[in-house]
């Protein structure tokens, strides 16, 4: 598969192959060093596993929040799952790198970068270019022109973004079209007061992982999302993707604070016992 260059992806000519776009995102790597990753019916078994709780609960589930979208792909196959058991709620979908900007550097050079400069991709002579460095390269010494071309670029590349001299584009899929679902860069580590006690149902998906997070900002992000949470009866469902595998924990808000686990999946969530160590919202009432 030739991979598609992000002026090609952003442009409004033809479509572009479900494939093909996921290979796009997926190969674009954010400056945290998180990855846009993302495939067609990540979740299917999950959402087959919760089935049972959420179609007896479609019809109080109103506002959902998915948080870590990546492209918004899953957002927008969670949105139709939850809709196909009977539900028809309002969806945010919320990542930490959404707005992204399409750079020309010159004739032959373009680039997209994200507010702060930083490169996602090259595109050389119509060609891409990953922007990222990988373990091999260090032994290929293709490592030196990827640092020295960021070093150079970035600053160039940041003014020409506060100038104006960019294309604003936004990093999601093609798929949320006409959907009513809102995608927004929100950082989870941040609490966002327009968020709080408004969702009946929150994902957290290969997000709330001791691999990219140090217990203490586990706690902060647990704290963050239960407090977004509308109050007894609300649920949160975390879930973490290892190879073909999902283990993750489907947790029920109680009346007074407490939150319990309805169900697991796998081996249920890795971060089961802090979620579990929290009480949530005071005991507010729905």
């Amino acid at each position: 598969m030739v991979m598609l260059t992000a002026r090609r992806y952003f442009s409004d000519e033809g479509g572009v192959d479900p494939e093909a776009e996921c290979a796009f995102f997926s190969s674009l790597r954010m400056r945290n060093g998180t990855f846009k990753l993302t495939r067609p019916s990540r979740f299917a078994a999950v959402e087959e596993g919760i089935r049972p709780i959420i179609r007896e609960r479609a019809g109080s589930i109103r506002q959902v929040l998915d948080v870590g979208t990546s492209s918004g792909l899953t957002t927008v196959e969670l949105a139709d799952f939850l809709q196909a058991e009977g539900g028809s709620p309002r969806v945010i979908g919320t990542d930490l790198f959404i707005e992204a900007h399409l750079v020309e550097v010159s004739p032959r050079l373009h680039v997209l970068a994200d507010d702060e400069g930083w490169p996602l991709q090259y595109e050389l002579a119509s060609r891409p270019l990953r922007a990222w460095i990988r373990r091999l390269d260090y032994f290929t010494l293709t490592f030196v022109p990827l640092l020295v071309g960021r070093a150079v670029l970035r600053s160039r590349l940041y003014r020409k973004i506060a100038e104006g001299r960019s294309i604003p584009v936004r990093m999601q899929c093609r798929a949320l079209a006409d959907r009513n679902i809102r995608l927004v860069e929100n950082d989870i580590l941040v609490a966002t007061p327009e968020f709080t006690g408004q969702f009946d149902l929150v994902r957290a998906a290969n997000i709330l992982n001791l691999g990219y997070f140090r217990t203490g900002q586990i706690r902060t992000a647990i704290a963050n999302i239960l407090s977004y949470c509308r109050g007894p009866g609300s649920l949160l469902l975390v879930v973490r993707t290892h190879g073909q595998h999902h283990h993750g924990s489907l947790f029920e808000l109680q009346e007074r604070g407490q939150v319990a686990v309805r169900m697991r999946i796998g081996e249920g969530s890795e971060i089961e016992s802090l979620i579990l160590g929290h009480t949530a919202y005071g005991g507010r009432r729905r």
